[in-house]
């Protein structure tokens, strides 16, 4: 294999991917630390299986060494919360995610024609200034991508075929719900759903909101105040965007009860807290009733586990795109990850598990032999 300094340079992609220090990596490959470091910088030649065995130690595979990253972004342009208490190593491992999640959409891109494109909508004169911009430009967005004033039936199939780049974040990290940047004027949108199907719609709502609000707007949030000022837009974009206020207000039941509220929340197929905070900003509950009401909602544990649980939203874009792919003939799984350069499990992972689906549906296709007797 020619060696190239890019190629070094994705041992560090690699490192940061999987959470390894340089003592780890060469701990693991069983190379004094001096001596790996010298190899990093090229001033020792490597010796002829390093490469085979970093792929091992990283679970990627050899193509991963030989992809030379286009990704250029850096943290400060990635919308998500926390961001001041997230560990380094996660924040590293999160661009390296990104960086995948851009190359298998360059992937689709390259082979597929006519995949759906994000419109940001700029005729529609967004006031950022006003104080009511963010329910204005959630209802403005329902209203043009023809939603009505009814629940959202799935938001992550929603995203997708309006053009948002939407992946599943392979990290169960508390500090981390999701996260959304663009790239090269795509959206990108990705989410954790280890989180309960009702946090997870709101996270995909969140997203949205900042890609609307916030992402191809040219001031970057430095200091704290504007950043806990566009969460908090955020927070009313997803709040509005998944429970228009008129349509929330005529369904409502009469009294805004814990036990109602219950019932409530799994027509709009959001947490007990999302009602509890929109009935309140309504006026369906006096401040006193709300603060009671989280106090309840914390003590019996709801606000970690969800009562009465909706089902997971799905993505259905990428097992459709495999399935293009695969009718065309010639399609190999194998050699699709091989050219962008992913192991099977960071593809999978990524994706909302569509390998593992697309293995279901070739299987299902293979002709089912019967004994003739």
């Amino acid at each position: 294999m020619r060696i190239c300094m890019y190629q070094l340079d994705r041992i560090k992609a690699a490192q940061n991917l999987r959470g390894f220090s340089h003592s780890k990596t060469a701990e693991a490959l069983d190379i004094p630390l001096a001596t790996f470091k010298k190899y990093l910088s090229g001033e020792r030649t490597l010796p002829h299986d390093f490469w085979t065995k970093a792929s091992q130690l990283f679970n990627v595979p050899l193509s991963y060494f030989e992809v030379k990253n286009s990704t250029n972004f850096n943290m400060s342009e990635v919308n998500f919360r926390a961001r001041a208490r997230i560990k380094a190593s996660y924040s590293n491992a999160i661009v390296e995610y990104i960086s995948l999640a851009e190359s298998i959409s360059l992937y689709f891109a390259r082979n597929i024609k006519n995949l759906p494109v994000f419109n940001i909508l700029d005729d529609y004169n967004l006031d950022p200034d006003s104080d009511d911009s963010p329910e204005i430009t959630a209802l403005r967005v329902r209203s043009e991508w023809g939603l009505g004033v009814q629940p959202i039936n799935n938001i992550i199939s929603l995203l997708e075929i309006k053009g948002i780049k939407v992946f599943s974040l392979p990290l169960n990290v508390r500090e981390v719900d999701a996260l959304s940047i663009s790239l090269d004027g795509q959206p990108f949108v990705l989410l954790d759903t280890f989180k309960s199907a009702e946090r997870t719609r709101f996270d995909a709502a969140h997203e949205l909101a900042h890609i609307f609000l916030h992402i191809y707007d040219t001031q970057n949030p430095n200091d704290d105040i504007d950043y806990k000022k566009r969460e908090s837009e955020a927070d009313r974009f997803a709040s509005c965007f998944l429970m228009p206020d008129e349509s929330f207000l005529s369904l409502a039941p009469k009294e805004m009860s814990i036990t109602n509220m219950l019932k409530y929340k799994s027509y709009w197929r959001v947490s007990l807290q999302a009602i509890n905070y929109k009935s309140h900003k309504l006026n369906l509950l006096t401040d006193w009733v709300y603060r009671s009401n989280c106090m309840k909602i914390n003590s019996l544990g709801y606000h970690k586990n969800e009562p009465y649980p909706t089902h997971h939203d799905h993505s259905i874009l990428y097992l459709k795109l495999l399935k293009l792919l695969d009718a065309k003939g010639g399609f190999s799984v194998n050699s699709m990850l091989n050219e962008i350069g992913i192991s099977r499990e960071d593809f999978n992972n990524l994706t909302f598990n569509s390998l593992d689906s697309f293995t279901e549906y070739k299987d299902s296709q293979k002709p089912k032999l019967r004994i003739v007797q």
